[in-house]
């Protein structure tokens, strides 16, 4: 994997001599390193190349154009995450899971300082200025053309395990509300990220146990059937939110 990481300390999508980068796969990769407890000398570019990510967002004439032109889709411009790639505005999901890798890092002693303070705090604003009016996150935006866009459960699930310390704001519980009341959904892959999201929030919600009780049978059940499991992706996630219980699930927020 390590091979594959560029001169600048990012990742490509996909392998070795790939062309261009992904803050996905970056955030991804390094949190994977971490987790396995590789020396951080590994991965310090990489964590420093995220910290100093900008979006389109992070320029003036950019929001400029989004608060004057550009109004079809509703968001503060001036909050901004990361981006699946360069030179493009922020996502959901790369912004997720950036968080939950820079949050590590830091708990771990492994960045700190102002900048990365700043980088995390806007990346939470970010998720939580785009969550859909109900609860719940879209791939990008809450609202477009004035129409509620509805939740997807693998983004909403990313970002709850992002935004574990926001429980207390009523948009972070009532999307939790909103994914465990999925859990009958048909995708193993949606399923899979319910169960390693929502594994962090046992300590402050009574139903949240029975719920990844029922979860954890109906993905055992869905992965029986080849159908249901198209890609590595999923089978990976499968696996991961199939094993018995551990500390450090990886794509939960340390303490």
């Amino acid at each position: 994997m390590v091979a594959c990481r560029q001169p600048n300390g990012l990742w490509p999508a996909v392998g070795v001599g790939a062309a261009g980068v992904s803050f996905w796969a970056t955030a991804l990769a390094v949190n994977t390193l971490m987790t396995l407890g590789a020396t951080p000398e590994t991965f310090s570019a990489s964590l420093d190349a995220l910290v100093h990510c900008r979006p389109l967002e992070a320029s003036w004439l950019v929001r400029l154009k989004f608060r004057l032109s550009d109004r079809q889709v509703r968001f503060d411009p001036t909050k901004y995450g990361w981006p699946w790639v360069p030179d493009t505005v922020s996502w959901v999901v790369p912004t997720s899971m950036a968080l939950i890798t820079l949050g590590r890092a830091k708990r771990q002693g492994l960045i700190r300082g102002r900048e990365c303070e700043n980088r995390l705090r806007l990346g939470a604003e970010m998720l939580l200025d785009r969550a859909c009016p109900e609860g719940g996150w879209n791939a990008g935006n809450a609202v477009v053309y004035g129409v509620p866009l509805r939740p997807h459960i693998d983004a909403t699930a990313l970002a709850l395990a992002a935004l574990r310390f926001h429980y207390h704001l009523p948009i972070v519980r009532n999307s939790l509300t909103w994914m465990l009341n999925r859990i009958d959904c048909p995708s193993a892959y949606s399923l899979a990220w319910v169960i390693l999201a929502a594994a962090a929030y046992k300590d402050v919600r009574s139903d949240v146990s029975p719920a990844l009780d029922m979860a954890r049978d109906r993905l055992a059940a869905l992965v029986e059937d080849p159908r249901a499991v198209e890609d590595t992706s999923t089978v990976a996630l499968a696996a991961l939110a199939l094993e018995p219980e551990k500390p450090n699930n990886p794509f939960e927020v340390e303490v």
